[in-house]
């Protein structure tokens, strides 16, 4: 009688390849992003006819959106699949990979990732009082629960003003942002820093910051330093917004 089989070992093992060709840029920070690919072997063999067989594979990282786009660098690769980090050097900005094969006077593409935006790299410039911070925001809960009323509803006027319904017209015209808010609370007398930047606090040691998205992943690294500076505590949240 055979023995059951343990949970590891009923895992699927992941294929070396997917027989799919395809890259994938994926945000990490400011300054870097993580590529991913896999070229099929038609590809390249038919692309080798075409530059000779002095050549070589290179990643090139452009900024700039598609019609506007500026040449960075070229990282040269090896594998037909791989993975590896590029250098992105201006935070705030858009950018895209292409994966091309370079020989001679020619080069030829094979696969062009997506594009992704970079966070800015510093606190937003802009203040707006008109979102309320924590602490505001259980004051008028609280002030609604003592009369009796509260409930969810009751919350909305603690966020920006509700946009006016548009007139009817035969064309529509819309304009749409993202902005993410982080907040939180750490022990008073502590320091927290966002991205690398330390950011303003009250005294019971809330804060709160907001940035403008666009579409992308975004990473931002949340420190916070004890009064003393001999302790810290690190979290890394990762957003991704998607416009469909």
């Amino acid at each position: 009688m055979k023995e059951p089989l343990s949970f590891l070992q009923r895992i699927p093992v992941l294929p070396v390849t997917y027989g799919k060709a395809r890259l994938v840029c994926l945000v990490k920070n400011i300054n870097w992003a993580y590529v991913f690919w896999e070229l099929l072997s038609e590809q390249v063999r038919d692309a080798c006819q075409q530059v000779g067989p002095d050549y070589r594979k290179v990643l090139r990282v452009y900024k700039g959106d598609e019609k506007q786009r500026e040449i960075l660098s070229d990282v040269t690769v090896f594998q037909d699949i791989g993975a590896q980090y590029v250098y992105l050097p201006e935070p705030g900005q858009r950018y895209q990979v292409e994966l091309m094969i370079i020989g001679g006077e020619r080069a030829v593409s094979l696969l062009s990732s997506n594009f992704v935006s970079t966070p800015f790299g510093k606190i937003s410039d802009k203040v707006d009082e008109e979102w309320a911070t924590i602490d505001e925001i259980y004051q008028r809960y609280n002030a609604q629960d003592e009369l009796g009323h509260a409930s969810s509803p009751l919350l909305w006027n603690v966020s920006s003003p509700m946009a006016q319904h548009p007139t009817a017209k035969d064309d529509i015209d819309i304009s749409l942002y993202t902005e993410l808010i982080i907040y939180g609370k750490a022990s008073p007398g502590s320091q927290v820093h966002v991205q690398g930047e330390a950011i303003a606090m009250k005294e019971d040691g809330s804060f709160s910051v907001r940035y403008a998205i666009n579409d992308g992943t975004y990473v931002y690294p949340i420190k916070a330093v004890n009064s003393k500076g001999l302790e810290t505590k690190t979290y890394v949240p990762v957003i991704t917004r998607e416009t469909y």
